[in-house]
């Protein structure tokens, strides 16, 4: 991408020292702007709700709510990198997905450290959104690949398949490969064509040849079926459609 995104940041901290560093680091990098500081996480609580942040430099070992507690609280929850004194709370707040984990004391190399693995993960976002389908019409829809919009149609693609960051759209002819997500790739679709069967998986209904064994299977391909979708699946592909000798 051209030019960076400006990450708006709260800092939460109980610690008024630890809260002024923080906020100062903030204000020295350039792609960061300060959108506020907090004394506790019910003070951001109320701050969230009146102004949404991209990013939280949160303190763990807080009164009242600690930081990991309260990322739980969020229904969507920001980016968080977790600040605390004590090295042993990482792995709470990696099992949050937090990007980082910051030990006080914290040194504004460090700082950097982390704001630039946000400002990383900021950019992957928007060139996902960049790269998602556009133009989309009834029969056909858009991709963006190597600065060219590749026309596909709908008619010819045959399933998605997610690989980390990354979706492959295997169609008639070929095969293409984009930086975006199944589950935003599913929203560009309609539904009443496409199904998502699996969590790497998003099939075009009409395409699909047989299903046996948890499995379904679209020109030789065996496509993996989530146990929890089967009745889903089965009423949309079968149900109503099945052939079968009156008794």
């Amino acid at each position: 991408m051209n030019t960076s995104p400006t990450i708006s940041c709260l800092v939460i901290d109980d610690e008024p020292v630890a809260r002024k560093g923080i906020a100062g680091y903030v204000e020295q990098t350039s792609f960061l702007s300060l959108a506020g500081t907090c004394k506790s996480a019910l003070e951001a609580n109320d701050f969230l709700r009146q102004q949404p942040v991209d990013l939280l430099f949160l303190d763990i070992q807080m009164p009242d709510l600690t930081g990991t507690d309260f990322v739980r609280s969020l229904e969507n929850p920001p980016a968080v990198i977790f600040t605390t004194a004590y090295r042993e709370y990482a792995i709470d707040g990696f099992e949050l997905n937090a990007l980082d984990y910051l030990v006080k004391p914290i040194s504004f190399q460090r700082f950097l450290k982390s704001a630039n693995k946000a400002l990383t993960h900021f950019e992957l976002i928007n060139k996902q959104e960049s790269d998602a389908p556009v133009v989309k019409e009834q029969d056909h829809f858009f991709i963006k690949s190597d600065g060219r919009f590749i026309k596909i149609k709908l008619d010819d693609v045959l399933y998605f398949e997610s690989e980390k960051d990354y979706v492959f759209i295997y169609t008639k002819q070929k095969r293409y490969l984009i930086l975006i997500s199944l589950k935003q790739l599913e929203k560009e679709l309609p539904p009443e064509n496409f199904l998502r069967v699996h969590r790497s998986f998003l099939v075009s209904l009409d395409k699909v040849e047989l299903m046996e064994n948890h499995k379904l299977v679209i020109q030789d391909k065996k496509i993996p079926v989530s146990r929890s979708l089967q009745e889903t699946i089965y009423n949309r592909l079968i149900k109503g459609k099945l052939w079968r000798r009156e008794l």
